[in-house]
């Protein structure tokens, strides 16, 4: 089985362009693009689909994994499960109200990591990418303060990326965490090999 790094935090800290970077500097990572009820913003990987649309994705289960969020549908399609059983790397930019149900859905192969930035570059990047005016910017800054209170208190135990830098010390930091899990899954495959099943 492969892993599945199930990126979460507040938006505006740059998941997306984590993911982006990820993608030019590492093809043997997959990066799983999500299916969203409207287009698709600048820099992410995203296919856009109408209500109607995600409703017929959604009833032929073609999507293991939905969340809502600000009024929207989102869906992680079935693809992502075929590339975790084939044994790859996968990359996704999660919800941590959509958690739970991933970890039923992924068990041992989903990894969790947080993705942080300190509010003032957050507040840049909100404005840069300009997709909401100053009232949502504020509303949006005061709620990455109360999501990083949830993730510390509901989630201490997670890796964190902090992505308030450079793009190439984030990437850096997400190959330490890939490659401390590969490293595991590595033994414990040895370990199988060694004692065979059922020892």
């Amino acid at each position: 089985m492969g892993v599945l790094i199930y990126l979460i935090g507040a938006s505006g800290v740059g998941k997306d362009s984590l993911l982006d970077a990820a993608r030019e500097a590492r093809c043997d990572w997959l990066v799983a693009h999500r299916y969203i009820t409207r287009a698709s913003g600048k820099g992410e990987n995203s296919i856009a689909l109408t209500e109607a649309e995600f409703e017929a994705r959604h009833e032929r289960q073609l999507f293991c994994l939905t969340w809502q969020a600000h009024g929207l549908c989102y869906g992680v399609g079935t693809e992502v499960e075929t590339w975790c059983r084939e044994g790859a790397t996968v990359l996704l930019n999660g919800s941590r109200r959509a958690l739970p149900r991933a970890r039923e859905r992924f068990g041992e192969s989903l990894v969790p990591v947080v993705v942080t930035a300190p509010s003032d570059v957050l507040r840049q990047r909100l404005e840069r990418r300009g997709r909401e005016g100053s009232e949502e910017i504020a509303h949006r800054l005061a709620r990455h303060a109360e999501v990083e209170a949830e993730l510390e208190r509901d989630f201490p135990g997670l890796p964190r990326i902090d992505n308030g830098g450079s793009l190439e010390a984030s990437l850096s930091s997400l190959a330490a965490i890939v490659e401390r899990l590969e490293s595991i899954h590595l033994h414990d495959g040895e370990e199988c090999r060694r004692h065979g099943p059922g020892e």
